[in-house]
């Protein structure tokens, strides 16, 4: 069921361009484990060897051939009651990040009901940095944006996390596109 939910919101993220298919990873967190889609996987085309089962605590064997964010996503289940994580490379929500400070303020559209302020970080990719700037601000949120990067969803299933991701995408496209209209 576990990898089953993988490849489903994998082709999901893909199908409403929340992601191309070579960006983004997912995970979910089953007691002191998590499952992580490896590294260099294609999203919209997973199947049940594309995730691996590691440690939620102690390197491992199969952490070679992880997601590279494998240390981002042990952090944030470290550090939250997060089930699930899913990282995306939302392409307005990434603008937007880099248009905005240290939060973007989520104050008009369909979203609101689903956001309100997301906070918006620094860090190289895979790095103990980025792990630490994220998993701080997943304390306590539901959304990160990284600056040039994407976007780190935490939930309590991947389901949540696809629907803050979606909101949040479909709100800074929709201020983007406003801003066009100006």
């Amino acid at each position: 069921m576990v990898k089953k939910d993988i490849i489903k919101f994998g082709k999901k993220i893909v199908e409403q361009k929340l992601a191309t298919s070579f960006f983004g990873n997912l995970s979910i967190k089953v007691s002191d484990e998590l499952f992580i889609t490896k590294t260099g996987t294609m999203l919209d085309e997973l199947s049940e060897d594309d995730i691996v089962k590691v440690n939620l605590f102690e390197k491992g064997e199969f952490d070679s051939v992880a997601s590279s964010e494998l240390i981002v996503h042990r952090m944030i289940y470290q550090k939250t009651s997060a089930n699930a994580v899913m990282h995306t490379h939302s392409l307005y929500s990434i603008l937007m990040g880099n248009t905005a400070f240290d939060y973007l303020k989520i104050d008009t559209g369909e979203a609101l009901p689903f956001l309100n302020t997301i906070p918006i970080v620094q860090g190289k990719s895979g790095s103990e940095e980025l792990a630490l700037t994220v998993s701080n601000a997943l304390e306590n949120f539901n959304l990160v944006i990284v600056k040039d990067h994407g976007v780190f969803a935490k939930g309590e299933n991947l389901k949540s996390c696809f629907i803050y991701i979606s909101a949040l995408e479909h709100y800074c496209k929709y201020i983007y596109l406003k801003g066009l209209l100006k």
